[in-house]
């Protein structure tokens, strides 16, 4: 009797378990490739205007470099 409950417990802990790594698995992997791409692109290009020794021309290359992350995020809704 002892034997069977000991499985029987054991068996529902993993079955509860197993369905909760189910049900968490896909909503803590869902996330936006398309941005994330986008973020990446937006990332290299900033520190290739770090680069810049002159502040006019650096914050220029920033600011183009923020309109073309925009413009990327635009196009993956």
């Amino acid at each position: 009797m002892k034997r069977t409950s000991f499985v029987l417990r054991w068996s529902l802990v993993l079955l509860v378990c197993l369905g909760t790594s189910a049900a968490a698995g896909p909503a803590s992997n869902a996330r936006n490739d398309c941005k994330d791409r986008c973020k990446e692109r937006y990332n290299m290009r900033r520190d290739i205007c770090k680069a810049i020794p002159y502040k006019r021309q650096r914050h220029s290359c920033e600011d183009a470099a923020k309109h073309v992350r925009d413009e990327c995020k635009h196009r993956c809704r």
